[in-house]
């Protein structure tokens, strides 16, 4: 077999010795004397390094990884490799140095199914499985001789040609224990095995062992005891086996995965199924360099090399399908994904998970190939000017900053900060001295904000300091990386991946991270009302508004402006918002300074909207004829107590993106159309869609009544959307004089319509709940709807005696799942209201079932007038000449009264 460096056979000859040692510079003669490469790789700082050095350096360092790894011979031979674990097993994801652990099982889609290595110069394995289950049970019997090879590596680095020597084998909490014994007593007769199940006495059982064969069968609160003693027998340097026994995972086999850098996603291998089919060790090892990422590693970094990325930007596609080279959907572009992304994206995926395992690397001598991936993306960093246009700007200096967007890695103490960052922020904060805070939050899904802003390029430290049993997590930056938009006409404005990981922060823990972008940082949570509490150091502090004690710093800091970003947060609503979109905000003459802007965000974002939505929690005002709907039908209301976000800077998607946070161009007012809607957009319901109408239908109601609220509480202008209610009527008087009615407004009106013509049928129904008195406030009949959609689960759990809580006494349960939305919206509309509303569904042309009808009659209810309420376009939202909000004048659907203006 041939290697194809010095350092590579070196190290795998380690690796089978189970002797500890890092990958050497065999070109350094010298071990005194450091070249920059070197350095750089102990230091983190890149500055006195080439590119040229870094690429060469990088792609040999990857090249490295195309031979398999001596131990795969020493296992399997040349023979084939069959295995399979079935679905009750785990996959090995593995976040550490991948020259000190080696996947030693791969299924055919590239899952990990076992792992080899050493730690702590220690050779140990990793399975997701327990092999000795299946060849007891005359399974999986070709693995048999690899299983043996395996145990005499782990005991004596090589296999023996003769085996029967006495070794003492310690079995501990391990499942399926009477199947490994056996198939350890047949293969290893001259073995001495023993238990090591008592938590006082395990680690001196286990210490006394020349191999632990561990498993999680253990109680949880024993877990962290036994993973203790795995370190103190790791560093003892007895061989170690872990066995993992199904899809699950305790805390005993968290605590193990933790110790060993690796997690075991949820379910594991039940959805994949995942098997090890191989014609030989080589096939495998070549699928594991595709699985890993390396082949388009290796491509990318040649064009790098070469200077020479070139793509025909003419095969971007606009809005509407056709090619513009100006255009932001780049799919189609011949080379793109395969010469740059696939390797960025392997880039980012390797770095992204070694920040989630908060493992600063350049505090180790492994890693070498991280840590050269990371370094080149700090060389291109300090190179990079905004803004770019990939039509305009040189191909491969357009990629040099777009793989610096991929390979951040922030848990480290240096990480210069990027020199230009566009118009996400300044870089040069060296007017700001960096200080310390103590900073106390109730915890509150998902997120909150700290009011502490992470300077670039300086090291952020954050020390946890409650015991709450809550899960936290840092993070920088809300933003997501849609909202940079670099595809499009001088678009590429700023860094793509502003927002960071997101970093777990255990009670009295402390994480040190170095971002080159810096930021406003938030603590995400995962329940709601803990105390919790954090030391920032090396911080500055950006423009927040908590409360009124904030008025004087706030106004302070936005007029100085040192920072780019500002925050003004409530109990259930924050803006993350630039400075100057802030500032915009603030002057905007309905509020005029962030007290009386944070409280209309609690009146109009966050209370109105949610009393609508038919939820209830703090914050939100109780309504009685929503509440007692409810409750008059049995029917628990759904607390809400998530916090809502909003991010005023550039948008994901269109003008504004929906989202928690939503993004938007716009800066941010409460009763601001653009950001209700926006808001709506997470409120809305598909099930209040009536059949063939777009989603649009239903998302702006909540923006409306918190606008003519507004207009109640303020006089003010609520700048409610235009309505077409005058072109609606007159196709629904039309109707009335033809042969078919329902067919005729199908074709002539529903067949065209928009959002705007199809919304006015809820709100044409919620008038007439208002004006035949079984509402106060007709806008209520969607917060009732709510209530009944979201307690259609709770009543499918006992079907027959739950639902005609919900007006389906008829249905059955078969018939209720396959309903139709008309249907539902029939007999709910009329539920909800106590009207029958079979007359206006009629007049408006919404078809539906006899079955609903049938359900419908035997409410007994009023029916619903065949009227029609008009409007001026924005008076459904306030006072016109018509009447006062949805009170208003009607016209009789007779197919011969006009609308006179």
């Amino acid at each position: 077999m041939r290697y194809t460096t010095l350092s590579f056979v070196m190290a795998t000859t380690l690796f089978l010795s189970g002797c500890g040692g890092s990958d050497t510079n065999t070109k350094n003669k010298n071990p005194s004397v450091s070249t920059p490469l070197q350095k750089a790789l102990k230091s983190g700082d890149v500055s006195q390094v080439s590119e040229t050095t870094l690429l060469s350096a990088t792609q040999k360092e990857i090249q490295s990884f195309k031979e398999a790894n001596p131990l795969l011979k020493l296992l399997y031979s040349n023979n084939p490799i069959t295995y399979d674990p079935t679905n009750s097993s785990q996959f090995i994801n593995y976040s550490g140095d991948k020259k000190k652990m080696y996947p030693i099982l791969i299924g055919k889609d590239g899952h990990i199914l076992a792992l080899a290595g050493e730690k702590n110069n220690t050779r140990v394995a990793l399975f997701g499985s327990i092999p000795m289950y299946f060849f007891q049970r005359d399974k999986n019997l070709d693995y048999q001789v690899p299983m043996s090879n395996l145990i005499q590596w782990l005991i004596y680095g090589k296999i023996l040609k003769n085996s029967q020597t006495k070794k003492t084998i310690a079995l501990s909490f391990i499942d399926a224990k009477q199947d490994t014994q056996a198939w350890l007593k047949k293969t290893f007769p001259t073995y001495t095995l023993k238990e090591c199940n008592e938590i006082t006495t395990h680690i001196q059982c286990i210490a006394q062992s020349d191999l632990i064969i561990e498993g999680s069968n253990a109680k949880n609160k024993n877990a962290k005891i036994i993973k203790n003693d795995i370190q103190q027998a790791l560093k003892q340097h007895i061989p170690f086996l872990y066995l993992h026994p199904n899809w699950g995972e305790n805390n005993t086999a968290k605590n193990i995965a933790q110790l060993f850098s690796f997690t075991m996603p949820y379910g594991g291998n039940w959805w994949a199924k995942s098997q090890a089919s191989w014609s030989n060790y080589r096939t495998m090892q070549q699928a594991l360099f595709t699985k890993m990422g390396y082949a388009p590693m290796l491509t990318m970094l040649q064009h790098f090399q070469n200077k020479d990325f070139a793509f025909d930007w003419s095969q971007c596609k606009d809005a509407k399908g056709n090619y513009d080279e100006n255009s932001s959907n780049c799919i189609e572009v011949p080379k793109l994904k395969n010469d740059f992304l696939m390797g960025a994206k392997s880039v980012k995926k390797i770095l992204n998970a070694l920040d989630t395992d908060n493992k600063d690397i350049f505090q180790t001598s492994d890693y070498k190939l991280e840590k050269l991936l990371a370094l080149l993306g700090d060389k291109y960093r300090q190179n990079i000017t905004y803004p770019m246009d990939k039509v305009q700007t040189n191909d491969t200096k357009f990629m040099q900053s777009y793989y610096s967007d991929f390979s951040v890695y922030n848990t480290r103490m240096l990480n210069p900060a990027q020199k230009d960052m566009g118009n996400f922020s300044r870089s040069d904060f060296s007017n700001i001295t960096p200080h310390k805070k103590t900073i106390q939050l109730i915890s509150k899904k998902y997120f909150e904000a700290t009011g502490v802003y992470a300077l670039p390029g300086r090291t952020l430290s954050i020390t946890r300091n409650d015991d709450a049993n809550v899960t936290c997590k840092v993070f920088i930056n809300t933003l997501r990386a849609g909202a940079t938009h670099e595809y499009e006409k001088n678009g590429y404005k700023r860094p793509k991946y502003l927002q960071s990981i997101h970093f777990l922060i255990k009670p009295h823990e402390t994480l040190h991270i170095t971002s080159p972008y810096g930021g406003i940082v938030e603590i995400s949570f995962n329940k709601n009302k803990y105390n919790t509490s954090f030391t920032f150091k090396g911080i500055g502090e950006h423009p927040i508004w908590r409360s009124s004690a904030d008025d004087n710093s706030f106004n302070t800091k936005m007029a100085k402006g040192d920072f780019d970003w500002a925050e003004i947060v409530t109990s259930g609503f924050e803006v993350h918002s630039t400075l100057d979109k802030m500032r915009e905000s603030i002057q905007n003459p309905r509020w005029g300074d962030a007290q009386t802007l944070a409280n209309a965000t609690k009146i109009y974002m966050s209370d109105y909207p949610h009393i609508l939505a038919g939820f209830q929690g703090k914050g939100i005002d109780i309504v009685d004829e929503i509440v007692n709907f409810a409750s008059d039908h049995n029917i628990t209301m759904a607390i809400l107590d998530t916090k809502k976000h909003m991010n005023a800077d550039q948008a994901t998607c269109g003008y504004g993106c929906s989202g928690n946070p939503y993004d938007a161009y716009w800066a941010f007012s409460p009763i601001g159309h653009g950001d209700l809607h926006e808001l709506g957009h997470g409120l809305e319901n598909h099930q209040f869609l009536f059949e063939g109408f777009e989603l649009h239908a239903i998302t702006n109601p909540y923006s409306y009544y918190s606008k003519s609220r507004y207009n109640q509480n303020t006089g003010g202008d609520p700048e409610c959307q235009k309505l077409p209610f005058k072109e609606v009527f007159e196709k629904i008087q039309a109707s009335v004089n033809e042969n078919n009615a329902t067919k005729y407004l199908k074709d002539n009106l529903w067949a065209t319509a928009n959002w705007s013509q199809e919304v006015l049928v809820t709100i044409e129904a919620m008038m007439h709940t208002q004006k035949m008195g079984k509402l106060q406030n007709g806008w209520h009949l969607l917060a009732r709807l709510h209530i009944l959609q979201r307690a259609i689960s709770w009543a499918k759990k006992d079907w027959q005696n739950r639902k005609a809580n919900i007006g389906f006494d008829s249905y059955t349960l078969k018939e209720f799942s396959n309903i139709r939305n008309n249907d539902w919206l029939l007999i709910s509309y009329s539920f909800a209201s106590e009207l029958d509303f079979r007359p206006y569904f009629d007049m408006m042309g919404m078809e539906y079932s006899k079955k609903a009808s049938q359900q419908v009659d035997a409410f007994h209810f009023i029916q619903v007038e065949q009227n029609y309420f008009i409007s001026t376009p924005d008076g459904f939202c306030k006072t016109d000449k018509y009447g006062s909000y949805l009170d208003k004048s009607t016209l009789p659907i007779d197919g011969k009264t006009q609308w006179n203006n």
